[in-house]
């Protein structure tokens, strides 16, 4: 495709791939301001928050507690979309069952049985704290590792890129 000066311009492409958006994700993170530490608090409670089975809030507690530890809310966003509806299952697949390894419950998803709507209520609540107790092990595990990663990445990405020159105000 070529426009009006004859110098060919690339088109977007309609679906992009795990590499593109891999490479879209850092274009935004590039983007982030604030300190190192301030980005990668944001983004470490981000992706605690994604390992949560809290699906349609994650985005609105992600902030809030960024707001809490002050650290960014654009990079606890950013963080919450590891969670996404393809990693999703196998998430909350992995959070139930080391929910269930670390609180010795013998349950399983293969085998798990009910003969009244009282007992499959029950299970509902074993599940769920299964996945809950999975969840702040992985999320902050993952967490942990997201703030190490980012605090070295964006030390070392504000060491390079050049400074910008504040131009002094006029006077009146």
């Amino acid at each position: 495709m070529t426009n009006d000066s004859g110098s060919k311009r690339k088109r977007l492409p309609v679906c992009t791939g795990p590499r593109e958006r891999i490479s879209q994700m850092w274009i935004r993170m590039r983007q982030l301001e604030g300190t190192p530490h301030y980005v990668a608090v944001g983004l470490s409670v981000g992706v605690f928050i994604s390992f949560m089975p809290i699906i349609p809030f994650q985005t609105v507690v992600a902030i809030a507690l960024a707001f809490l530890v002050r650290g960014s809310k654009s990079a606890a966003v950013l963080g919450t979309w590891l969670s996404n509806p393809l990693t999703i299952p196998l998430v909350y697949y992995l959070d139930y069952q080391l929910g269930c390894v670390l609180l010795g419950n013998q349950a399983t998803l293969k085998n798990i049985e009910f003969e009244s709507f009282s007992e499959l209520m029950e299970l509902g609540l074993e599940v769920t704290w299964a996945m809950i107790v999975g969840s702040l092990v992985i999320g902050g595990t993952f967490s942990l590792i997201a703030y190490i990663v980012t605090f070295h990445a964006f030390k070392t990405l504000r060491k390079r890129s050049p400074k910008t020159p504040t131009i002094p105000k006029a006077g009146p």
